[in-house]
């Protein structure tokens, strides 16, 4: 039986920045169009674990800044209600 060798890309990022730039280029080539229907298979399924882990170092520094500002006293005002407002 065959085992299914472990890509490079299989390896977990070290940091949404590097995990984002991955994302990036996984974007890149699946909207070129170039590859077969088996490698863009294997991309999407690489960028979905890519956007998850973007997602959860998101809220987790999204649940570090609201308890940052909860520590003065001040109320935290979650993302959603705040975005388009000036900074």
């Amino acid at each position: 039986m065959a085992k299914k060798k472990e890509e490079p890309d299989e390896k977990l990022p070290t940091s949404f920045e590097e995990a984002f730039a991955a994302l990036t280029e996984i974007v890149r080539k699946l909207e070129g169009g170039q590859e077969n229907l088996t490698e863009m298979t294997r991309l999407f399924e690489e960028g979905v674990r890519l956007s998850r882990f973007c997602a959860a170092e998101l809220d987790a520094i999204e649940r570090k800044i609201e308890i940052l500002l909860g520590g003065d006293g001040d109320e935290a005002v979650p993302f959603e209600e705040s975005q388009g407002e000036s900074v």
